[in-house]
């Protein structure tokens, strides 16, 4: 496994920090201070550079069993993680609309209706109601604070993949695993810095497609390990 290997996983794995701080810069806006700003770029960082190393010394246990199925193991490892994406991508519209309705059923409880013509107590439509309650989330969210154990969390769940590929480490990287959890933390680093910075231009741009480039990047890789593998 080469520098530019690593590269690729680097960026590759921060598609999802890449989203998240995107996700916080929406919804914390108004309550987000620079301090809490600049902690997600860090955080992030810290545990895409961590993950990795941990990663690889568990992954050492277990290296002269593997080493000759190596290459196909990490094809493995890659290809699940990106059909990981895949599924959990596929399902994210389906929660978003599942989310609103209830959001909405809730509205039409709270406010009750009256005739049949669905007007509630304050002569207001049924639809009316719905309306209101599929936004009403949104100002509370705006004037909610980043928290920093959300924030933690939201580091780790991010890097649980980074373990899983340090394991592969182990058997494939042929230089000092710091660096390579340095070059994957650095990069993890600069996207989501850019994110911050320019979270609102680059979301217009691609942001719905960030994830998806980090399955693509994956599934070549584990093309490429497999590949590697057979010849």
């Amino acid at each position: 496994m080469t520098v530019y290997d690593v590269i690729l996983i680097g960026i590759a794995l921060a598609m999802d920090a890449f989203a998240i701080t995107v996700a916080n810069c929406a919804a914390y806006g108004k309550t987000l201070t620079k301090k809490q700003a600049w902690s997600m770029p860090i955080a992030f960082a810290l545990f895409q550079f961590l993950m990795p190393v941990t990663g690889y010394y568990i992954g050492s246990l277990f290296a002269e069993y593997i080493g000759g199925v190596s290459k196909f193991l990490t094809a493995a490892i890659f290809f699940a993680l990106s059909l990981k994406i895949v599924i959990d991508n596929l399902k994210k519209p389906r929660a978003e609309v599942t989310e609103r309705q209830d959001a909405a059923d809730r509205a039409v409880a709270a406010g009750g209706t009256a005739g049949e013509g669905g007007a509630d107590v304050n002569g207001t439509s049924a639809e009316s109601a719905k309306n209101r309650g599929a936004g009403c989330a949104c100002p509370a969210r705006k004037d909610a604070a980043l928290k920093f154990s959300v924030l933690i969390l939201q580091a780790v769940a991010t890097s649980i993949d980074a373990l899983i590929i340090g394991v592969t480490f182990a058997a494939e990287l042929s230089f000092s695993v710091f660096f390579a959890g340095g070059i994957i933390g650095t990069v993890t680093f600069i996207l989501v810095a850019a994110a911050l910075l320019f979270g609102k231009y680059l979301d217009r741009l691609f942001g719905k497609y960030a994830e998806w480039l980090g399955a693509v990047i994956l599934f070549a890789l584990a093309v490429k390990n497999l590949a590697e593998g057979l010849v």
